[in-house]
Parts: C-alpha cells; structure tokens; sequence
C-alpha cells in the first residue's frame, strides 16, 4: 500500500521527487516509490507498516544523511518475486533527483519494453 507524499494532491497524485529530496526521509517510510511521468520523477512513499515488495517495475528510492550537505541514495527494482538493487550514489550533494532521474527513467522503461516484448511472445507462441 502507498500512502501518499504530503503535500500531493488530493486526487491521489504523487508529488514530484525533487520537492522530498532536500530533508530526511520520515522514519516510518521504507523510501519512495518513483514513476517517471513526462520527464519528471513523481514519488509516492512506501511505509513500512505495509507489504515489503516493491511493485513490479518500480523503483524505490531511499536516502540517508552522508555527511554535512551529503546524501547516500539507493535504487532497488520491483521484478516479478523479488526485487534488485539497481544503484547506489553516495555522498550526493544538494538537490539530487536530476542525477538518479536518468538511471531510473531507463531502467523502468525498459523493464515495461520488455514486459510488452514477453507478452507479444506468449501470445504468439498460444
């Protein structure tokens, strides 16, 4: 279950992950999860009062202190029964979305290019 970022919308959607980025992540989070919507990161937190799988194609974010003005991020990859560490960037500075925006934009694009290839497949293996 997600709850949403404070701050977003009342219509459930997310806000967009550079505006969580400059503070600590809440205590009672697991990370965020990150959809590239447009060209921009939208994040939804994942508590850590509901399930531990991250939805399949999705990234989740976390970040800890690094340091004065330094942040540790990493990047773990919702797959079909488990999940995959996909990155980590230590020690960022300052506002840090830009930098983790490109690896987790292609990657999720990539694991839906491959979902629809594998779908195309079976269909035309039946």
């Amino acid at each position: 279950m997600l709850t949403l970022v404070p701050g977003s919308a009342a219509d459930g959607t997310p806000v967009e992950l550079s505006a969580l980025t400059r503070t600590p992540m809440p205590a009672d989070v697991r990370g965020a999860i990150v959809t590239p919507v447009h060209g921009r990161l939208m994040a939804a937190w994942m508590p850590l009062s509901g399930p531990s799988r991250i939805p399949r194609g999705r990234v989740l974010l976390s970040w800890t202190p690094a340091g004065v003005g330094r942040t540790d991020v990493t990047a773990r990859l919702g797959l079909a029964g488990t999940q995959a560490l996909l990155a980590v960037w230590p020690g960022l500075r300052g506002e840090w979305s830009a930098v983790v925006r490109p690896t987790v934009a292609e990657v999720t694009e990539l694991h839906a290019a491959l979902c629809l290839a594998t779908a195309v497949l079976d269909r035309l293996a039946d």
